[in-house]
């Protein structure tokens, strides 16, 4: 699985380093490292159980060793899930590291007769992709209300049909990630998304992933009371960079 060998490739670089600060916010999560690196990772909120059973580790997770909260990237606990992917993006997204500015709009190769498959609705991304092909599809796993979506369990069925492909990073936290990927072997281009991807080329590459489209945070303590305050995505973007890595 992916998300064993990425927390494999952590462990190995995280060292003794220990949690100095977590976030767990409504839209994200931040684990902040003692060396002030930060990771974040989409908070589950609607797949959090009953409040008195969301946690039973809260209040004893700052001064514990990274390396024992990695490993629950990949628990069926959706809190824990993200916890543990954000600490790997504190190890693997550095500020200290040159990496590409680069836009993953424009670095998606998207022809007129691409059709193109998108794993989470990124609307943006979306509405340029609309410009260039009519042959398109997205999947959610809530399509009540929007035909032109189509439900994840379709993924097997219409993914193989496309080109180039946008995989949401959280797909890494519900544990769908190498059954979506399996279903691009066609594909000659796939890019990971979003805040929670790690950047890690040295896995995804194995993996017939091509880009990684994810952020660095620039502000640790910015970010820390946006993702406090309830801040998405957007409110985020004055606390990190959003950066495009080759895979």
């Amino acid at each position: 699985m992916i998300i064993d060998e990425l927390i494999l490739r952590a462990l190995t670089l995280v060292g003794q380093r220990y949690v100095k600060d977590i976030r767990a916010g409504l839209g994200y999560t931040c684990v902040m490292l003692e060396d002030n690196s930060c990771g974040l990772a989409y908070t589950f909120r609607n797949e959090l159980g009953e409040c008195c059973s969301i946690l039973s580790d809260a209040g004893g997770l700052i001064g514990k060793n990274a390396a024992d909260i990695i490993p629950w990237a990949k628990n069926r606990n959706r809190l824990k899930a993200a916890i543990g992917l954000a600490a790997i993006n504190a190890v693997f997204n550095t500020p200290q590291t040159e990496w590409d500015n680069g836009n993953v709009i424009t670095a998606l190769d998207v022809r007129s007769d691409s059709t193109f498959g998108m794993v989470g609705e990124f609307r943006p991304i979306l509405n340029e992709v609309k410009k260039k092909t009519n042959s398109f599809y997205v999947f959610e796993q809530d399509v009540s209300g929007d035909s032109t979506l189509y439900a994840s369990e379709t993924i097997p069925q219409h993914l193989p049909k496309c080109d180039v492909v946008i995989v949401t990073a959280t797909s890494l936290i519900n544990q769908t990630i190498d059954e979506v990927i399996s279903c691009c072997g066609k594909a000659r281009q796939v890019c990971i998304v979003g805040p929670s991807t790690p950047l890690c080329p040295e896995v995804f590459g194995e993996h017939n992933v091509h880009l990684l489209a994810g952020s660095v945070v620039i502000d640790h303590q910015k970010i820390l009371e946006i993702i406090s305050q309830g801040g998405g995505t957007m409110s985020m973007k004055p606390a990190i960079r959003q950066v495009l890595v080759t895979a």
